[in-house]
């Protein structure tokens, strides 16, 4: 992929009436992108492009998720595995609840074969369950998708965003490679605070992982629409990180509400971090709209991130 990017560190003063300008247009194949924005007291321009074949194939890694889809296959399945097991059926549990069903004998046992057969039935279940649990995770994974809960064990069904990374990279690499070769970059923090900035003043879209993804854009498409929720601000984030600093430890943060990044660079005295297995990482959080630097966070996530509410994967 040809990118091209010109930053200048020092422009006439034009981003009082708005934090953020961009601007886009089509050159034949090309998606040209034009930014400006000011950040650590400087005002900031740059401008690449990205081939519109490459938003178009990086929009498309997202595939629909339709629970009733897996549930309506993932249904079949059971009631195929319990009847040819025995005289069983499958029923949903208390309020019509799929996921916590119930086995049934389709006869009722008489009394000198109800204790065995209850035997049989609960070692089916189990069984089942089991087997319902793998269902859905290889539907999940096959769709890009993954199941994860939070500390207070609700589930979550979220887009595989590391997946998302790594398909990403060969896109984003060579737009992020060509920027850092106009910086004056000094440092791994100087680098970070310039990228959290940027991705900061894009417009946040709220809306977040509830709704199976689909308010998820991966980068390029997040760039092409110009906003996205937390989650894809946090992808984009990660990957530009990713394909500069590729040897820098990273984790997804996902708290109740927001998704938030955590680096594994030297942090100052008074900054937001996170020990994840041994590790202490920076808290950085791409959300936005209002910029706030590495190491500090919204004052309603705090808590969240004080007493490690959260789930993660680390990268």
């Amino acid at each position: 992929m040809k990118a091209f990017l010109l930053l200048m560190l020092v422009l006439p003063p034009l981003l009082h009436a708005s934090p953020l300008a961009m601007q886009q247009q089509t050159d034949n194949a090309q998606r040209l992108f034009s930014y400006q924005f000011r950040a650590a007291e400087q005002d900031i321009r740059f401008q690449f492009s990205l081939p519109v074949a490459s938003i178009v194939r990086n929009s498309n890694l997202i595939k629909p998720y339709v629970p009733e889809v897996m549930q309506q296959q993932l249904w079949r399945e059971l009631q195929q595995q319990a009847q040819q097991a025995g005289p069983y059926r499958i029923a949903p549990g208390p309020g019509r609840d799929w996921q916590n069903f119930q086995l049934l004998h389709a006869f009722p046992a008489t009394s000198a074969q109800a204790e065995q057969a209850n035997t049989q039935r609960l070692q089916l279940l189990q069984q089942l369950q089991q087997f319902s649990r793998q269902f859905q995770q290889q539907y999940l994974s096959n769709n890009g998708y993954q199941l994860q809960y939070l500390p207070d064990n609700r589930q979550q069904i979220i887009v595989d965003h590391l997946h998302i990374i790594e398909q990403s990279l060969p896109d984003v690499t060579p737009l992020a490679q060509s920027l850092v070769s106009q910086l004056n970059i000094q440092s791994q923090r100087q680098l970070l605070s310039v990228l959290l900035s940027w991705v900061q003043l894009i417009p946040l879209q709220p809306a977040e992982q509830a709704d199976y993804g689909q308010s998820f854009s991966p980068p390029l498409q997040l760039l092409r629409q110009h906003h996205g929720d937390s989650a894809s601000k946090t992808v984009l984030l990660a990957t530009l990180v990713r394909s500069l600093l590729p040897d820098v430890k990273q984790a997804l943060l996902y708290l109740p509400q927001r998704t938030v990044l955590a680096l594994a660079i030297p942090a100052e005295t008074d900054d937001r971090t996170v020990s994840l297995q041994g590790t202490d990482y920076l808290v950085a959080d791409p959300s936005g709209p209002e910029l706030m630097p590495a190491g500090t966070v919204a004052m309603s996530q705090q808590a969240f991130i004080v007493s490690q509410f959260f789930a993660y994967r680390l990268f």
